[in-house]
């Protein structure tokens, strides 16, 4: 058992050690052209991101995903330079997600009723991994890319990780992703067994 623990704690380790060095070092990369774009809000720099690859058409919506109650229509977009046709006609909100595994439903929910079967997701590089996990759970039939927003680059790397707050949010996000790894595990498994046994055939007569 105590073999077993220390391994188990080596592995927690090395997985946290890549996950922190994957949040801390990932680049932003050019999406190919999906048919819509969702952007999961809670992060410096993610709607810009979105909203500016829909002015480079690389969507033909956008859903911003996890919109505050405080946020009126008005305060969202008055810092965006976006024209009241293009809000209108191609911007979508979601008030309803309260979390990420909320962010995947409401967002399988928009696809299936706009047909779209490719998705940009925009979200922190931190962030990225848990929600195409959930995203991915919620609406197997879509095909879903990452756009992923880095991390300041004009800190030096030893400087973010020495940072307290950043490693706590690291941290966290990194139990969270392995809880939701978990939860999909077990939820397969339990289907699985679930499942009914097929019914022998006999010869035919």
């Amino acid at each position: 058992m105590v073999l077993a623990t220390l391994l188990g704690l080596c592995v927690l380790t090395a997985g946290w050690v890549f996950f922190v060095g994957y949040s801390l070092t990932a680049h932003e990369t050019t999406p190919r052209n999906a048919d819509a774009i969702v952007v999961v809000t809670g992060g410096a720099g993610r709607l810009e991101r979105a909203i500016q690859l829909l002015k480079e058409g690389k969507g033909h919506k956008l859903l911003i995903s996890g919109v505050h109650y405080r946020n009126t229509d008005r305060t969202m977009f008055a810092r965006f330079d976006l024209p009241d046709d293009v809000i209108n006609c191609c911007v979508d909100l979601d008030r309803e997600a309260l979390n990420t595994v909320a962010n995947a439903t409401q967002t399988a929910l928009w696809a299936r009723e706009n047909a779209f079967k490719s998705l940009i997701i925009v979200t922190s590089a931190y962030h990225m991994p848990r929600t195409l996990l959930e995203m991915r759970r919620a609406a197997p039939e879509v095909d879903f890319q990452s756009d992923l927003v880095a991390g300041p680059a004009d800190k030096p790397l030893l400087s973010r990780l020495s940072n307290w707050n950043t490693l706590h949010l690291l941290t966290k996000e990194y139990f969270k992703l392995l809880a939701s790894v978990l939860h999909g595990t077990t939820e397969r498994l339990l289907s699985h067994r679930r499942a009914p046994a097929p019914v022998p055939t006999g010869p035919e007569t």
